[in-house]
């Protein structure tokens, strides 16, 4: 009986023994365990970067056809090319373009005119946004964008500058001189003696020689000599102050303008040959238009007519004083908004 109890007690003590390895086992993890599992470390593939393809340059044109006078066609070029180099854009100035460079899908295609037919090319080239500067005739398209679709604004300049005339010349001895055989040009001598109608009514003089002032005379041409007789003839008619149309203010030379008892207002900067006896320039701006529609032809968003502006600057503040100016920048706005009527069809010159 002895025996078996101490059997029973050292299995008893072997249990305990045994149980007590067991909970030491348990409480003792791996070193570094703590209780959880640790992460296995693994490699990443590294990411290398991949050059991608630089994108090409929007392409833009300018098509010209040598009908506009060549200051403005340069103010055209100068501002497309600061606008595109600005943006990263290539600009090509071309006389003009084919098919086969329309197919490249420029962004952008401006043209001056004549009209290449863009209302067909609109048409054929849905993706392309074309600009007509001083077009007129055309319809509308979604990817035609049209300043001046009267043209480029002759009677308008032709009217302005007959309303300045009038103000800076005493007792209304003013005269304009254009071109024979252009409807725009005898649409801004026209413009201009209703200009300056508009300002003096009757115009009648104070003093003799009395003349049906205003005066409109066509040089036959706009080489010098044709265009020197026709100063000489309004000269004779004692006008003190002449209107140079667009095309004749462009070709004019220095010497012309130094003519005895003779100023002069212009419908395009002479450039050089400015001199004291240029009063101001009344001219088109399509560049300002240009400005304004950029991004959003840029962005595909074209269409619809933008108004041919129209300033006034190279002014010479002995003969338009400050307040002068300021309000023959108010009879501008008006007939800009449509609130005075030139009396003259812009492309045709006749009277209406």
């Amino acid at each position: 009986m002895e025996q078996y109890l101490m059997r029973i007690a050292n299995n008893h003590s072997l249990k305990i023994t045994l149980l007590g390895i067991l909970i030491l086992l348990t409480a003792c993890g791996a070193p570094g365990d703590n209780g959880s599992t640790s992460a296995t470390p693994t490699l990443e593939r590294p990411i290398i970067p991949t050059i991608s393809p630089t994108a090409a340059p929007d392409l833009a044109y300018l098509v010209s056809g040598g009908e506009v006078p060549e200051r403005m066609a340069s103010r055209v070029e100068d501002l497309i090319s600061t606008l595109s180099a600005a943006a990263g854009n290539e600009f090509i100035v071309m006389a003009e373009i084919s098919d086969s460079e329309l197919e490249q899908n420029p962004a952008v295609v401006f043209f001056l005119p004549p009209d290449p037919g863009l209302n067909d090319l609109a048409a054929r080239y849905p993706g392309v946004q074309f600009v007509a500067i001083g077009i007129h005739g055309l319809s509308d398209a979604d990817n035609l964008t049209r300043i001046g679709p009267d043209g480029l604004g002759a009677d308008q300049v032709g009217f302005i500058a007959g309303v300045l005339s009038a103000v800076v010349t005493p007792d209304w001895r003013v005269g304009a001189v254009s071109v024979l055989n252009s409807g725009e040009e005898h649409a801004s001598n026209l413009a201009f003696q209703n200009g300056v109608k508009f300002y003096c009514g009757l115009c009648r003089q104070a003093y003799p020689p009395f003349h049906s002032y205003p005066l409109g005379v066509e040089a036959s041409s706009s080489e010098s000599s044709a265009v020197q007789d026709a100063i000489n003839s309004l000269a004779n008619l004692d006008v003190d102050t002449v209107f140079l149309s667009p095309e004749l203010s462009a070709a004019v030379s220095a010497e012309m303008l130094e003519a005895p008892g003779l100023s002069f207002i212009g419908g395009e900067s002479p450039g050089d040959a400015l001199g004291e006896k240029w009063i101001a320039t009344v001219r088109a701006a399509p560049e300002l238009a240009i400005a304004e529609i950029w991004n959003q032809v840029w962005l595909g968003d074209g269409g619809g007519a933008v108004s041919m502006p129209v300033i006034i600057e190279d002014i010479n503040p002995e003969r338009l004083t400050l307040g002068r100016e300021v309000w023959m920048q108010e009879i501008l706005q008006d007939l800009i908004d449509g609130y005075i009527e030139t009396g003259v069809d812009p492309i045709t010159g006749i009277a209406r």
